[in-house]
């Protein structure tokens, strides 16, 4: 294995089992082993990502001096769309990392959350919940969506909270395919044709 680290940045419990979901899923289409190893970082909010970011690289970078490190912050694009001041200010985040000779950093932006791209795979949020199947989608947005069923199904959503069982139901593939061009940069790191992903 070479001297080389994706480090992936996600918002909470929830995304980082949807994250290496993705990733065991690359792996199993790929049939190949990776060339690199992985951090994976729950920054417990995209608010933190302001002070804490920077402080759990530089120790990444502590702990593995030699290493290329690939940074990789996965986050929802709604704080950015409707709040007035933004959590972050992504260039400058950005910029901080590349000065602190990060190999590449790049956002994996879901858009509008990560309950959007969950949502792609309706079928398998209904069989989490144990709701029909002629159960209609709800026309609100991702996270109002979600919560609105798991109420249905006398369950509480929870943004960034662990649920247990949930992302094992979800079809991972699906979802990668309606989320292809924000996974992309992913698979060019991990040098795989996201292709052979998202043509089946």
């Amino acid at each position: 294995m070479s001297n080389k680290i994706v480090a992936i940045f996600v918002e909470g419990d929830t995304e980082i089992e949807f994250y290496k979901a993705v990733v065991q899923k690359i792996r199993q289409k790929t049939n190949k082993p990776f060339s690199c190893s992985f951090e994976w970082i729950n920054m417990r909010g995209v608010g933190n990502y302001k002070n804490d970011a920077q402080r759990k690289y530089l120790k990444i970078k502590k702990d593995n001096p030699d290493a290329d490190i690939y940074v990789f912050m996965c986050i929802d694009t709604d704080v950015f769309e409707l709040a007035k001041k933004p959590p972050i200010d992504k260039a400058h985040l950005k910029h901080i990392f590349e000065s602190l000779e990060a190999k590449q950093v790049c956002y994996i932006e879901a858009k509008h959350s990560i309950e959007d791209w969950f949502l792609c795979d309706f079928a398998g949020v209904l069989n989490f919940l144990h709701l029909p199947k002629s159960t209609k989608k709800p026309t609100t947005n991702g996270q109002d969506a979600l919560k609105k069923l798991f109420k249905n199904a006398n369950k509480v959503y929870v943004k960034g909270s662990k649920i247990e069982g949930f992302i094992s139901k979800l079809d991972i593939p699906l979802i990668m395919k309606c989320c292809c061009n924000s996974l992309k940069p992913l698979c060019q790191v991990l040098d795989v044709d996201c292709s052979i992903i998202c043509r089946n």
